[in-house]
């Protein structure tokens, strides 16, 4: 059956969910930005996550983010929303955007735990009261983890507008994966082309290099991509030298994705969106949530294991 350990983490509390029978295991500290730690399939680390509180707090490279209310970057922190301008900080100044909303600053709380033999599941919620000048639009996220005993990691976002008007929101996260030498397979996609400043010019452009499973090597990627139409659903493939995972997505609700390898090649960023790069502007992917409305949205991980 699958344990719970809850223990300080700095100002916060962590909480690791095991299973010893097959030490699979994931760690969350809700009370910043529900941020996942750990992801363990076998005992092994798959995740290039904070170790120390201090990395955590200090929030370098976005490491396993919750993108909200909007995905990576926004044109000079504005956009207009129903005749009105509204501004969010901006926190990237060298392309002066703003980038990955504030979620992942917010303190969250535990709302459901499960500890089944089959899997583990944390719901952690946000009661946002509007409180960003640049997003004065009350709502509930949550978002909930699960675990099951064959390797399956599952994320589940969902939220509730308490406005008295319509609310724009985008959704994404922010993983980072070390697993070694590492391949890279995407499924058939074109690629978005961006300015110097990192923001799409609304132009697409045929990507194929990984189209069939290839080593990463020393390629650089910050590029977002936009599946196939054709397609229903879509993974994205990185396979180590003992482990692989699988993302599984589904165009509908996620038809964007960014690639981002960091300096070094230390680990790779897979971030499935919601929206286009700088939509609360361009409207690609936007989503709009009536007063009293519901979104929601989820997609799994596979952990697999190599065969030597």
């Amino acid at each position: 059956m699958f344990e719970l350990n809850i223990t300080p983490f700095g100002r916060f509390r962590r909480y690791d969910f095991h299973l010893p029978a097959s030490e699979h295991g994931f760690s969350v500290v809700p009370g910043l930005g529900a941020t996942l730690l750990s992801l363990r399939y076998r005992g092994e680390e798959l995740l290039d996550g904070y170790a120390t509180p201090d990395e955590l707090e200090a929030g370098t490279w976005a490491k396993s983010a919750l993108l909200f209310p909007f995905p990576n970057r926004l044109r000079d922190g504005r956009y207009r929303w129903l005749g009105q301008e509204y501004a969010f900080a901006v926190n990237e100044p060298k392309t002066n955007t703003a980038i990955h909303g504030f979620a992942h600053r917010e303190a969250f709380v535990p709302t459901r735990i499960e500890l089944t033999d089959e899997h583990a599941e944390i719901a952690c919620r946000l009661d946002y009261n509007g409180h960003h000048a640049g997003y004065p639009f009350p709502l509930t996220l949550e978002v909930a983890y699960s675990l099951t005993y064959r390797g399956l990691f599952g994320v589940c976002a969902w939220v509730k507008n308490r406005h008295s008007a319509a609310i724009p929101l985008g959704f994404g996260w922010h993983p980072y994966f070390r697993l070694g030498e590492c391949s890279l397979k995407l499924p058939p996609c074109t690629r978005e082309v961006l300015d110097e400043r990192m923001l799409p010019v609304l132009k697409r452009e045929a990507y194929d290099a990984f189209e069939h499973l290839k080593p990463l090597g020393q390629t650089v990627l910050d590029d977002c991509f936009r599946p196939a139409e054709h397609l229903t659903l879509y993974d994205v493939c990185l396979r180590g030298e003992r482990y692989a995972v699988t993302l599984s997505l589904s165009r509908t609700l996620f038809p964007f994705f960014q690639v981002f390898t960091l300096p070094h090649w230390q680990s790779i960023a897979v971030e499935p969106m919601t929206c286009l790069i700088n939509a609360f502007e361009n409207g690609e992917g936007l989503i709009s949530v009536p007063p009293g409305g519901v979104w929601s949205a989820a997609f799994v991980l596979q952990c697999e294991q190599i065969d030597q």
